[in-house]
């Protein structure tokens, strides 16, 4: 039986029978340009389409735009690529178009200085600080709260967020006492204060035997402030002592009730929060974030109505966001029995690491 030949891709481009797509499955696959500049050009261009618009696309979907764009076509009659003419000059164009000219110089020295991963990390911190139920010394204990209390409380965010296997390059910094005592997501002299909600909540409830109020605080301000600054100083020689690039995220939930924070809750199941300073991850990492939510069923916001994310004073560069998950898709806020949806929002939450850590 006679051999069938395999034509090489210039024999079958000359014979038309060539589609893009079929030798280049992937940005990987870039031989037959002969260069290995240009698969790290494509890959940062990549990177720079996919800051503009928010969110990563896969390789396929990025080169039918891509040729589209630039008109990437066969230009020599031998069936090879004029490089010159087919690819430089129109990349060329394109990076004009977004204010990155380099001219007709050597792509890859180019794109060596401004290949630089900005969507992911070395690094997780789960930073979780609203949920324990605990107070020291016995001198108060969760029964002591009233239902306004207890809504405030960020129930089962240490199991929702922490693996339950040590996982490399994930750490997680847990504030043990309830946020009624101490609460270390405040800010020094916050504006929160005049209610009673600042470093340590201080409020005017009705007395037990019915006449009148009274004043009820479950911590001096002193000793609230000790238990703030120690804390803080932990997470941040946290920060310092890791080597690499770190994500700091800030685990939260929220009630589906009105509550002492919030009157009007929102008709929302996940909030992304971050800040508009350096802190601030790339337009890609948030959108990668939100899409990810969005991708798994539930209904997602961007910094509304839960705004910004926690930071800490550090000489180190890193990258801060909040994820707020309403209750009620893990518990029951009366009973604070975990609903069914627990393990699939604890599953939908973890599943997010892998696309933000690369060791």
């Amino acid at each position: 039986m006679k051999k069938k030949k395999v034509m090489s891709w210039d024999e079958r481009h000359l014979n038309g029978d060539l589609s893009y797509h079929t030798f280049l499955d992937s940005l990987e696959d870039v031989s037959f340009l002969h260069e290995v500049g240009t698969k790290v050009a494509l890959r940062t261009l990549k990177y720079h389409l996919e800051e503009e618009i928010g969110y990563e696309l896969s390789d396929e979907a990025f080169l039918a735009i891509f040729f589209r764009v630039v008109n990437l076509l066969p230009a020599c009659p031998h069936g090879g690529w004029s490089f010159q003419d087919g690819f430089v000059a129109p990349m060329a164009k394109l990076l004009q178009e977004y204010k990155l000219d380099c001219g007709l110089h050597p792509i890859l020295k180019f794109f060596r200085v401004y290949n630089e991963d900005n969507r992911h990390y070395k690094n997780l911190i789960l930073h979780i600080p609203h949920s324990s139920i605990s107070f020291p010394n016995g001198k108060n204990n969760f029964d002591d709260l009233d239902e306004e209390e207890r809504l405030l409380i960020d129930y089962y965010t240490d199991v929702l967020f922490i693996p339950e296997q040590e996982t490399n390059n994930i750490y997680n910094i847990i504030f043990p006492y309830c946020r009624l005592y101490c609460d270390v997501e405040r800010l020094i002299n916050d504006p929160l204060e005049k209610e009673g909600l600042g470093l340590s909540y201080s409020r005017w409830v009705p007395r037990r035997d019915g006449y009148g109020k009274v004043i009820r605080s479950y911590c001096g301000k002193s000793e609230a402030f000790a238990l703030y600054t120690d804390f803080h100083s932990e997470v941040s020689k946290k920060i310092v002592g890791l080597s690499g690039s770190i994500l700091l995220i800030d685990c939260h939930s929220f009630s589906a009730l009105p509550n002492l924070l919030n009157s009007n809750p929102p008709d929302i199941d996940i909030c992304i929060g971050y800040n508009d300073d350096e802190t601030r991850p790339s337009e890609v990492v948030i959108g990668n974030i939100v899409q990810h939510f969005k991708s798994k069923g539930y209904k997602v916001g961007k910094n509304d109505p839960f705004s910004n994310s926690k930071t800490f004073s550090v000489p180190t560069k890193y990258h801060s966001i909040m994820i707020e998950v309403n209750k009620r898709l893990y518990i029951n806020e009366q009973t604070l029995e975990k609903s069914e949806g627990f393990e699939k929002l604890k599953q939908d939450i973890q599943s997010l690491y892998g696309a933000l850590v690369k060791a």
